[in-house]
């Protein structure tokens, strides 16, 4: 992640801590961010050095001004000014991770072989809140047949493997 990326994202988190609306700038730099990164023609004019400033600026106000908060909109703004929009989906990334961390949000990926009902995502949810003593819990729900029954836990860099074929992989491993 280049440095520029966490610089920024930084410092829109503090604005949006002090605003105390990290998650709907959150959701809203998300979807700018996926406008940007869905429309060609809009980012090639973006990033085009020819278009003068004022002219982007333009398109980010006719686009976005009646659509998001004010702080993100200057934001945009910033980014135009100091060419710096085509780091928009890093400054994302960056800004959800630090967003996270200032609400102590825990994020995780459950991968199972079968669908999952709620009450077992809720448990397992549970569960890891309490031991990462998190405020929140958001879960990503993958689903990987090949794992047969069980389920993966992954939690930043950390994989807990309660899987079948994990299992088995260790059996095959402790046979050998």
């Amino acid at each position: 992640m280049p440095l520029v990326d966490k610089r920024y994202a930084e410092a829109l988190v503090e604005i949006a801590q002090m605003a105390n609306a990290i998650d709907e700038i959150r959701q809203q730099l998300t979807e700018v961010k996926d406008i940007y990164e869905s429309q060609q023609e809009l980012r090639l004019l973006l990033n085009n050095p020819k278009v003068k400033i004022d002219a982007k600026k333009g398109v980010i106000n006719s686009l976005f001004s009646k659509h998001v908060r004010p702080e993100v909109l200057k934001f945009l703004l910033l980014l135009i000014d100091n060419d710096r929009i085509k780091h928009l989906p890093g400054i994302n990334d960056e800004f959800i991770k630090l967003a996270d961390i200032k609400q102590n949000t825990l994020n995780m990926t459950i991968i199972s072989a079968t669908e999952l009902d709620e009450s077992h995502i809720t448990k397992i949810k549970e569960k890891y809140r309490k031991i990462y003593n998190a405020a929140r819990v958001r879960a990503n729900l993958e689903i990987d047949k090949s794992l047969i029954g069980g389920i993966m836990l992954k939690i930043g860099d950390k994989v807990i493997d309660g899987s079948v074929k994990g299992r088995l992989e260790s059996f095959k491993e402790l046979l050998n």
